[in-house]
Formats: C-alpha cells, structure tokens, sequence
C-alpha cells in the first residue's frame, strides 16, 4: 500500500450548550484517511477495534473502496463516547460504556508494529502514527518490524496533545522524534514543548530538530519548516464555510505526509493540506467521499493557493 494510517477509531454522540444533540459522529482515523485520500486513492487503515466497526465506519470505507484487512477487532467494542460541550466551549468526554471502559481497554487499543508492517511494501511511501509517546507503537521491535517491511516509507508522527502538557509524558517525546522522518505540531504544542516565546522561537527550535515539521496555525494558515531553510507560510482558506473544524488538523497533517512524500515544494505541501482541511470543515465528521474529480478539484485550488505563500523570517 502506498499510503498507511495507524490511528484510534471512535465515533462520537454530540451535546451541545444550547440543548442539540447529534450522534454517531464519526472521526479518529477517518480524519487522517481522509487526508490522504485529498491526494491520492489508496490508503491502508490501521487501528483497534470491536465487532461493530463497520456499523460506524463501513459507509466511509465502502464509499472511498477502502479495504478493513488491517482492522483488528481487540475490543469489545469500538470506542464511543458522549461529548458534552458547556457554554464557554469546554467540553468533557465519556465512553457510552461506561467511565472506566477507555483505562480498562487502553492496552488494547494500542497499535501493533506487525500490524502496519502486514500492510506495507517496498512501495509504500509514507506511514502516518498519532501512537502516544509511551505506547507499544514506539518500542525497537515494534518500529522496527515496519522499518523492515517498507524500507522506503517516510514516518511522520503528529505528536499527541496529551503528551506535550503532561509533565510526566513530556520527557517521553524527545526518544519518539528521533525515530521519525517528519513530525507535526501546532503552534501552541510547539511553544509548550520547546519552551519558545513565540512563532519565530518555535520555528528556530523545529529546525534544530533537523527533522521537517508541519506546523499548523489555526485558522491563520500552516507553515511547512524544513531544515536548513526558510519557514514556508501559506493561509487558511474557506473559514468563512467552515461547519465544524473537527479533526482539521489529522486531516492537513495527513495530506502533508503525502505532499513530503511525493517530493511537493514547501508552498505546496502546505496548500494541499489547507485545502484538505477546508473540505474537511464542511460538515460533521471527515469528507465523505474523495472521489477523482474531487481531488483534481483540490488539485487546482492547492495551486492556486500556493501562490499566496509566504517566507517567514526568524
């Protein structure tokens, strides 16, 4: 497979402050997916699941001809929980199964280095993780059955919120990154863990890294740091459209995982992934279906876009 996802599968109900209810809203994995899939049709899936996956997920993955091989079925169910948002746009999460269902199955949930590597050939170019800093995804045997299986394949890592701000995790970052080809972060998880005052701090940071970085901006864009090179900004586009900006950032940091892939300049590289996320944006849960004439849509406003990129100074 050319591309692969390794990521959480979950499907949310939805409570809003003003008293809306929305259920069975799909997202986890299917955001990466659906970044990929902005640029290209094929796409290998890995996750932890249970017997019903495919009553949540099987329209998205029979819609886009996705195949489940690397769909393991090591929970009882697959995750699912009640989002409850307040009015001043917090929000608390809980498993439809119970407060205790996520710690109880958090061993299986994680994902197996084999797993991917069943998936993986001397084709593959690029494996996506969102694999926390102190899971199994990250210990030698497990990295390196997938190093052996696609041994030319770019592995980028979007770098988990939870483990930027726990203090206890943090440390656990730095032996993770070593081993990938590309990271993501957003600006704020760049500042938090690089310990940088600003922008242009975090981007000097990054580039110290050695390592390319998506950088993502919010709705002021993304910036694509390469080492040894200026900071390539490009804006945000279709925020004025936007229904809910849910898993915007898997999404653009999937697709920047194939744009890096393929070789795509700076500019671009950041314009596809805008232009994922905007169609990302335009309803509940992942874009539904990627077809081709979709993607040559996205093609042509990725170029477009690209034309308003920006060097950053630092």
């Amino acid at each position: 497979m050319e591309y692969v996802v390794a990521a959480m599968s979950i499907v949310n109900d939805l409570q809003y402050a003003d008293g809306r209810r929305v259920r069975q809203v799909t997202g986890g994995g299917l955001f990466m997916l659906g970044g990929v899939l902005s640029l290209r049709p094929r796409a290998g899936f890995v996750t932890a699941a249970g017997p019903d996956f495919e009553e949540y997920h099987g329209t998205f993955f029979s819609q886009n001809k996705l195949s489940v091989a690397g769909v393991h079925r090591t929970l009882p169910h697959t995750h699912y929980t009640t989002v409850r948002y307040a009015a001043d746009g917090s929000w608390r999460e809980e498993s439809v199964y119970g407060p205790d269902y996520e710690k109880d199955n958090a061993e299986n949930t994680m994902i197996h280095g084999e797993w991917v590597a069943a998936l993986c050939g001397p084709d593959t170019k690029a494996v996506y993780t969102e694999s926390g800093a102190e899971e199994l995804f990250w210990q030698p045997q497990e990295l390196a059955a997938i190093r052996t299986a696609a041994p030319n394949a770019l592995l980028m890592w979007e770098v988990p919120h939870y483990n930027t701000f726990s203090p206890t995790q943090k440390p656990l970052i730095w032996p993770a990154l070593r081993q990938t080809d590309l990271f993501s972060v957003n600006l704020r998880e760049a500042r938090e863990l690089f310990g940088a005052a600003g922008r242009a701090d975090a981007i000097r940071a990054i580039r110290a890294t050695g390592k390319p970085c998506f950088l993502r901006l919010g709705i002021e864009g993304a910036c694509v740091v390469m080492p040894g090179q200026k900071a390539v900004m490009v804006p945000s586009t279709g925020l004025a459209r936007t229904v809910d900006p849910t898993g915007c950032g898997n999404c653009s940091t999937a697709a920047a995982m194939v744009g890096f892939a393929e070789g795509m300049p700076p500019a671009l590289i950041a314009a596809y992934a805008n232009v994922a996320a905007d169609y990302n944006a335009l309803q509940l849960g992942p874009c539904p279906e990627l077809t081709d004439a979709l993607r040559a849509r996205m093609a042509n406003e990725a170029k477009a876009l690209a034309g308003r990129a920006v060097d950053l100074e630092d």
